[in-house]
């Protein structure tokens, strides 16, 4: 099928996470992404997770993962030969993204008002950490840093103990409000014919997801607490231990008839007409106790069969996941998505959740090899001979392989 986005390039500056993820989604949407690496700062997400050897810098699967339906060129915008070619892409592109602080596109001499000058219709959007402005404008940030700036992280941790980070989601956070403002922007220039700057700051992306909190300081003076699996006012609600080595399921009842759904799914033992136990108030009050008898039912069951008997009845439940049961769930069957790379072989994504008149959108290729498409991008787009492409290759504004990589 045509895809919505066909038509529209990219130039994608961003890195590691956040605003890769953003251009992945874009380009499986059919938009043509353009990554820009450079073999003197290659995205980062290259290195992680891998370890020096034969072309190292491909083998990132957090980079794999994160860079499908990309073409991918190297560019030294440090140097002003970089910089040129840079501006010639955004003659012919409709898009500029990057993630980094305050200083960087400054540095390159590509602030909005120079492309703007190159390009008036081009949209540029900008996804720094803090911001571009204030106090913590110029700081660079990862998702570890700005998830705790946005007040996730204080309810996010077991009772007593110090807060957890939420694994870096905080990217993928900001990188899905950013997928929603460009489209938006897309949509404000095909009426009017003008481009525009968006800023994306990624902690604010975070702390729009705290809603919750926020409004209950504001309005009641709770200030919200760890509580590790629990949730206030539900009881059971949780992680519980299954039969098997680590092997664990879900429960989490929300109100009366589910709390009596659950007692007959176990067998209505003694404990569950205890007196503590017949409201949601009391099982809160007890809830150390009530896991622990949860827990003694859970233990004779794998996973999927407890899960299975109490959704049965009408009871939340579901196994507990490792990575290397998820390709095999029968629900999961239909997301995932084989994808072959040049170097790395043929291995299982997760495609899209999202599926048009019952057609899942798809990744469209791999994550580029460093510098994979450079002839391509500088002889078919800009028209660059083969003399002038080896020349940019001889001086290092191009290339394949990081400098002062390890083999």
């Amino acid at each position: 099928m045509s895809l919505p986005l066909e038509g529209i390039r990219i130039l994608d500056l961003s890195m590691w996470w956040s605003g890769p993820f953003c251009t992945s989604y874009l380009g499986a949407q059919g938009a043509e992404i353009i990554k820009v690496e450079s073999i003197q700062a290659p995205d980062g997400f290259r290195f992680m997770s891998t370890k020096p050897g034969k072309d190292w810098w491909e083998m990132g699967p957090q980079y794999n993962a994160t860079n499908m339906n990309k073409l991918g060129i190297t560019l030294n915008l440090n140097e002003s030969k970089g910089v040129e070619i840079f501006k010639d892409l955004i003659k012919k592109s409709d898009v500029v993204i990057e993630n980094f602080t305050s200083k960087v596109m400054k540095k390159f001499g590509l602030t909005y008002e120079v492309i703007k000058e190159i390009n008036p219709e081009i949209i540029v959007i900008s996804m720094p950490a803090y911001g571009k402005t204030g106090p913590y404008g110029e700081q660079p940030g990862f998702a570890y840093t700005f998830e705790i700036l946005s007040g996730i992280a204080q309810t996010n941790g077991y009772e007593g103990e110090k807060p957890l980070t939420i694994s870096g989601t905080g990217d993928i956070i900001s990188g899905s409000h950013t997928i929603f403002a460009l489209l938006s922007a897309i949509e404000y220039r095909e009426k009017t014919g003008k481009g525009q700057f968006i800023e994306v700051a990624q902690v604010e992306a975070c702390i729009n997801l705290v809603g919750q909190p926020l409004s209950d300081i504001s309005m009641n003076g709770n200030n919200w607490e760890r509580m590790g699996n629990r949730q206030p006012n539900m009881a059971p609600h949780g992680i519980y231990r299954s039969k098997g080595d680590d092997s664990w399921i879900a429960i989490a009842v929300t109100n009366e008839e589910e709390w009596k759904n659950l007692c007959k799914a176990i067998g209505e033992p003694a404990w569950s007409t205890d007196e503590r136990f017949q409201t949601a108030e009391g099982r809160c009050q007890n809830q150390d106790e009530l896991d622990s008898l949860i827990e003694s039912w859970t233990q004779q069951f794998r996973h999927y069969d407890a899960a299975n008997l109490l959704q049965a009845v009408g009871v939340n439940s579901g196994p507990v996941l490792k990575v290397n049961e998820m390709e095999n769930d029968p629900f999961l069957q239909d997301m995932y998505q084989e994808m072959t790379h040049d170097i790395n072989g043929t291995h299982k994504y997760p495609s899209w959740p999202i599926k048009f008149s019952g057609e899942r959108i798809q990744h469209r290729s791999s994550a580029p090899i460093l510098g994979q498409h450079n002839e391509y991008v500088l002889s078919q787009i800009l028209n660059l001979s083969e003399k002038e492409i080896e020349a940019l290759e001889d001086e290092k504004i191009i290339g394949s392989i990081p400098l002062g990589a390890m083999v």
